[in-house]
Parts: C-alpha cells; structure tokens; sequence
C-alpha cells in the first residue's frame, strides 16, 4: 500500500521529523554502544526469532501487522501483499553484532562476536485486481553462539580450575508460498503457508586447568522440518488502519499473535504513528511485546521510519527493550531499503551450569540493508 504524500505539508513538517527521527536515532546508538548479543539459553532452546526479515519492518522496531509493503509481507503478515503492483522481487540481508555479560557482585565478563544475521529472498505479482501471489525463503530463527567459559572450583576462591567452551550454529528457515486477496475496498485477508525447517549443530568442550589434555568433547545436533503457515487481515485505509496477524509454533520455533493499528497526522508533515501488541507463545507462556512506532514521509521518494518497544521473556531479570531506526529511498524502478535495529534484556538465570552470576545481560545490533525491484 503506497504511501499519500501531500508535498505542502511535507514541507511544513519535515524539520519536525527530520529532529523527531534524529533524536531516536541517538537514542539507539546510545544504547547500542553498551552491549550487543545473542545468549546460551537462547543457542540451546528455540534459539532467536529473527525480526528483521523485512526491513521496513526491522526499521519499525520489528512490528509485524503493518512491517512490510512488499514481497517480504509473505513471512510476517501475508495481508499486506495487496500493495504489490504488476510485480515485485525483494532481497534482504543484516549483519549482527551480539555481546553476552556475566554480572556478578564483583566482576562483568564480557563475551561477543559478529555474524550474518538475516538473509531473505521473495517475489510477488498480482494475479487479478484482488489477488495477489508470492512465494519466498528467508531466515526466522538463528542459535548462534560462540562462548569459552573460565570458572573456579567455587566462587569463593578466583583461581581457574575448569574450563568450558560451546560452539553452536545453524538457524530456522521458511520456505512459503501464499496469497492475498481484496474482500472489500477496505477489507484485505491473506495467507501463506510452506514448511520451516533447519540443523542446529553444537561443539561443546569440557576441560579441568589443572589436567595438561583436553578431558572432553562432546558434538551433537539436531534437525526439523515442519509444516507452518501465517494469516493476516487489514481494514482500513492509507489514513487510518487495524491488522491483526498470526504466526503458528512448532517444537523449535514460538507462536505469536500481533495486533496493531495506526493513522495518519496530516498536521505534522503527513506522517503516519501506530501501535502494536504481540503475544508469543500463545497459550502457554504468554510473554508480551509492546511496539510504537512512526512513518515520516520526507519526498516523494524518500521515507523515514523509527520505533521503540519492550518485551517480556524466560526469567527475566528486567523488561527487555528495542529501538530501530531506518529508512528507504526509490530510485526509478529500484527500492532501497537500509535499517539499525537495537534488543536488549537481562536474565535472572547463570550462564553456563557451573558458572555464578548474579543476572546475564544479553542484546544484539543487526544493521539491514534491502534491495527490491518493482513493475
């Protein structure tokens, strides 16, 4: 759904955005400067969800309901494919930079790394006035972890005495196809199904200091391969619009559920404010995230985005939080797309079996760059 740009209150307004966007922008930063990456519990368990797959969404703080205009819809809210023209292909990817700390009353110890973070790939044409067709494959879970873990006999006393070390890798992928179709003028359904599926390989090492050989080694792995399907519905106009989308689980990956909405302020430069809820792991846990986020058309052909949001997990320790900011810019036929997007939490629970702590502080930073093509 395109976007309605009037070119006199763009102008009007666009100092306002431009320094409502700058601001978030040092607020992500800021943040992001402190820590930066993915967990232990995260690498053994459902690993993390990735919501960057559409970077118009990874912009927008990860929402899913209103997250994509393109291609890309298909993996989050397949109701949103009904803005594609004649046809649209789209190619994401990000690099992430995550940090774990251990934190105790004496000490942080600090482990971090850098890596691919996302890779998506879509096509999507309309196939009627009402109906349009997609199909795609892109990353949505990622267990990535590399950590070497230095521990004392007992907390009491410093002295190494055991040595451990987990390297893990491997994520979850989607492959789908799926549709979305115009039951009213201001009524749109959508839905897209395939399977998910993925290996996840694990090293781990075991090593008493005091010994001069490496005590043990132990690598496993395990596989999956799994039906999944997405729905969406949006009512609405480009002024004023609900959503709502939903996202089936399986043994590896969570559930979710988002609800959202947004409208239009005309009178501060035409930009679009909204919000969104999501429950994941419906049913069962029920953990909660809460999302705001912000459109600021700039020109015709350029466009600013921005959001903030918290969320609730496994023993957590405070509220995790999220800030992004991001924006995309049309260059005849070609879209560009590029976004920051900051998460961050701290957990009650240690680390490694053995190791004292008294929260483990976890957060990561993927840096998204897109690139679409459209008839």
């Amino acid at each position: 759904m395109g976007l309605h740009i009037s070119p006199v209150s763009v102008r009007t307004g666009a100092d306002s955005i431009i320094s409502i966007v700058l601001l978030q922008l040092f607020i992500v930063i800021c943040f992001a400067g402190s820590s930066e990456g993915y967990g232990y519990h995260d690498a053994l368990n459902m690993g993390n969800s990735i919501d960057v797959i559409s970077i118009r969404s990874a912009a927008m703080v990860g929402i899913r309901v209103f997250g994509s205009d393109g291609p890309a819809a298909l993996f989050i809210n397949p109701a949103s494919l009904h803005s594609i023209g004649r046809f649209e292909g789209s190619l994401s990817t990000s690099s992430i930079a995550w940090t774990e700390e251990i934190i105790d009353s004496t000490s942080v110890i600090q482990r971090s790394d850098k890596s691919l973070g996302s890779l998506s790939a879509a096509v999507a044409f309309r196939a009627g006035s009402d109906i349009v067709l997609s199909g795609g494959l892109a990353k949505v879970s990622d267990h990535q972890y590399s950590g070497t873990h230095l521990m004392p006999d007992d907390p009491a006393y410093p002295d190494i005495a055991i040595i451990e070390i987990l390297d893990a890798s491997g994520g979850l992928w989607e492959a789908l196809g799926g549709l979305s179709w115009s039951l009213k003028d201001n009524l749109v359904m959508g839905l897209s199904t395939g399977m998910r599926f993925g290996k996840i390989e694990y090293r781990y090492t075991y090593d008493l200091y005091r010994t001069p050989e490496t005590d043990s080694i132990s690598n496993w792995s395990w596989e999956t391969s799994d039906i999944c399907y997405h729905a969406g519905i949006l009512f609405g106009d480009e002024g004023t619009g609900i959503g709502a989308s939903f996202t089936s689980g399986s043994d590896h990956y969570l559930s979710r559920v988002s609800l959202a909405g947004r409208a239009r302020a005309e009178h501060i430069g035409n930009i679009r404010m909204g919000f969104e809820g999501e429950v994941i792991s419906i049913f069962d846990d029920n953990y909660f995230n809460g999302k705001l986020f912000l459109e600021a058309p700039i020109r015709a052909d350029l466009n600013l985005f921005t959001g903030i949001g918290f969320y609730e997990g496994e023993n957590m320790n405070r509220v995790g939080t999220a800030f992004s900011v991001g924006g995309n810019y049309t260059l005849d036929r070609i879209l560009f797309e590029c976004a920051l997007f900051h998460s961050g939490r701290s957990r009650r629970s240690t680390s490694f079996p053995n190791e004292y702590s008294d929260s483990v502080d976890d957060s990561w930073t993927q840096f998204c760059l897109g690139l679409s093509y459209r008839l």
